[in-house]
């Protein structure tokens, strides 16, 4: 079980990173909805327990996001036909500086954190605890800025919806099955199921 948040998480201070206005932030999301979305749901994993903030999941690298959603089965690296059918692609960006708590590297430690709050499998009950105890902080974070549990090479961002009005749509690839998609795929050795 992945450490909760220490009774003095108010008065650490958290290591941050600061992601300058208009960095390029990718996603792949459900094809029917916008790609900009603070879910609520409490089913992800920096979700807030509570339900009354929202989480935006996009990532640094096109290699996070892909990897974030394409092969969350460990193992299985064949997509399904259906699943590439129902997703697509969008770059996003915000219109000023984001501030994020460093859930990685020495971030961990200066918090009382390990590498389990955002590797560890279910339940989520820690690092949604972790994603409250951040939001909360008298810091007022944008986000937390973590590693991607499916390629530790990526980093990954959970926004929390307080910077929703500056997040906006650059670009947006509706259709996956193209070189491109493939390309990445290609890098994790992943293909498509028959």
């Amino acid at each position: 079980m992945p450490p909760l948040p220490p009774p003095d998480i108010d008065i650490r201070a958290p290591l941050i990173r600061t992601v300058p206005a208009g960095a390029r932030l990718h996603r792949f999301h459900e094809r029917a909805f916008a790609p900009i979305w603070f879910g609520r749901t409490g089913t992800g994993r920096l979700d807030d327990p509570a339900h009354a903030y929202g989480v935006l999941y996009v990532a640094e690298g096109e290699g996070g996001a892909f990897s974030e959603t394409f092969l969350r089965r460990p193992g299985f690296n064949l997509i399904d036909p259906a699943l590439l059918a129902r997703k697509s692609y969008a770059v996003l960006a915000s219109r000023r500086d984001l501030i994020l708590a460093r859930l990685h590297g020495p971030g961990l430690g200066v918090i009382g954190a390990t590498a389990e709050v955002t590797h560890g499998g279910l339940p989520y009950d820690a690092p949604q605890a972790w994603s409250k105890a951040l939001h909360d902080h008298p810091a007022r974070f944008d986000g937390i800025l973590y590693r991607s549990r499916h390629d530790d090479d990526e980093l990954c961002l959970a926004l929390f919806d307080r910077a929703e009005p500056d997040i906006v749509e650059v670009a947006r690839r509706p259709d996956l099955d193209e070189d491109w998609f493939w390309r990445i795929a290609e890098r994790y050795g992943a293909g498509l199921a028959s």
